[in-house]
């Protein structure tokens, strides 16, 4: 087998473009590392366009497993010396391969779903990553990601959504005011979370649609998304915290808002 030695690889630079957004966007790829996400990968069917193994790796049997998948199945592997592989790896500690792969694009319109959970310039990669894994559990959902939101093919995402990112269908949406339009046409209860309402849970009713809206880890709902809303809802604490983080936050409220769909 051929051994790549060189960091000037064209395989291994591709990678290594893919460790930026604007890489990510120009190519409509991502990358996942560790045995684990390339075999989420492979059980949901993602377009693998190749995958990566560092040399010393292959002698691990999970590692080997994945090689012979790879031979199996007709996907390219690429074998490199560890140096080589550890140049474009993201993790410090890497388990010795990777996998390229093509970005998914959603066909369904946002007509097509009954809850939705929009994403208000969600900013850290764990917290988005973790509201997606939350989606997944608690789905099927729709998760919209509006302008300011990470990159959803953020490493840091795809390690924080457990495999969750391959599942999970995404709406880019360009415009807030013309998502919410779109979620109102579409039959949608729109409901904000935010940190100084009156209502809560409770007073949400039985529906067939609703799109709860996650906010800015700083500054919250966006006060149009928010007055653009069909309800502002706040989850009522008994304890001395004065806040949450927003993906526990954010799994609260779509546990309980999950519940009133009818």
């Amino acid at each position: 087998m051929d051994i790549i030695k060189s960091k000037d690889n064209s395989k291994i630079k591709y990678v290594r473009l893919l460790n930026s957004k604007k890489g990510r966007d120009e190519e409509n790829a991502f990358i996942v590392e560790g045995i684990k996400f390339v075999n989420e990968a492979i059980n949901e069917n993602s377009h693998i366009m190749y995958l990566i193994f560092s040399e010393s790796a292959l002698k691990k049997t999970e590692i080997k497993e994945l090689y012979n998948f790879s031979l199996e199945s007709g996907t390219e592997a690429v074998i490199c010396e560890d140096n080589v592989f550890n140049s474009a790896a993201d993790t410090i500690n890497s388990q010795g391969v990777l996998a390229v792969i093509k970005s998914k694009k959603n066909i369904k319109a946002i007509d097509e779903y009954k809850f939705a959970i929009m994403c208000d310039r969600i900013q850290d990669p764990g917290n988005l990553g973790t509201i997606i894994r939350t989606a997944d559990a608690f789905g099927p959902a729709a998760v919209i990601l509006n302008r300011g939101c990470v990159d959803v093919y953020n490493p840091k995402v795809v390690r924080a959504s457990a495999g969750a990112i391959f599942r999970v269908p995404f709406i880019h949406a360009d415009s807030d005011e013309e998502i919410i339009k779109q979620l109102k046409e579409s039959g949608y209860i729109i409901i904000s979370t935010v940190v100084d309402s009156q209502y809560s849970f409770n007073d949400i009713d039985m529906t067939e649609k609703i799109c709860v809206v996650i906010g800015n880890e700083g500054q919250g709902v966006s006060r149009e998304i928010a007055e653009s809303s069909h309800m502002r809802i706040t989850i009522k604490m008994t304890g001395r915290a004065e806040s949450l983080n927003v993906s526990i936050a954010a799994g609260i409220s779509i546990y309980e808002i999950r519940k009133k769909l009818l």
